[in-house]
């Protein structure tokens, strides 16, 4: 979680304007009392009233950095920046993949908007060979990408992925612009 919190920091420190309020405007929208801070039960009732149909118990524990029971305005916007970039699901077990996660190289290459994501711990139980035993080859997200972009696992290495996968051009930067899309969307 803390990698999240770093990254929505740094979106929001290097956002225009428009984003900020935008990000106020979210964390106002869920600190209904105005006290200045979400509680649990202006956190669960956030879900509710958008519709959302997971709650995890422990996210609110592990959105909230101090252990004080509200979630301040970077720890709520951590949260934003989770609802808007991380959509993805592990398709045996249904856990939201907040981190690093598993991408079936032929359904990506195929994708039309629905790739195959496993957790590292479905992955690394073969659970795919239960649902999806006709595409064994999968690589983590940020190989995945490495790979697409045609760029070397380490510097001035070959990249060995590459033979997995077909090169599209052009995805790292289509990937980018689509993440930085999802943050400029409203709720």
């Amino acid at each position: 979680m803390e990698e999240l919190h770093m990254a929505a920091s740094a979106y929001y420190r290097n956002a225009s304007n428009e984003l900020r309020q935008r990000a106020t405007e979210f964390f106002n929208s869920m600190d209904t009392n105005g006290d200045g801070g979400v509680s649990f039960n202006e956190f669960v009732q956030f879900f509710v009233q958008n519709g959302y149909n997971w709650i995890d118990p422990n996210l609110f524990r592990s959105l909230d950095r101090n252990g004080d029971g509200t979630l301040d305005f970077f720890e709520v916007l951590t949260f934003y920046y989770i609802l808007k970039t991380r959509g993805v699901w592990c398709d045996y077990c249904r856990i939201c993949l907040m981190g690093l996660y598993f991408t079936c190289v032929a359904c990506f290459d195929n994708a039309r908007g629905n790739t195959y994501d496993l957790c590292s711990t479905c992955y690394g139980a073969r659970r795919h060979q239960q649902q999806h035993p006709h595409h064994n080859y999968f690589l983590d997200s940020y190989v995945l990408l490495r790979a697409k972009a045609g760029l070397p696992l380490l510097a001035g290495a070959p990249n060995l992925q590459q033979a997995l996968v077909q090169h599209a051009p052009n995805i790292s930067q289509q990937l980018i612009f689509f993440s930085f899309l999802l943050l400029l969307l409203p709720l």
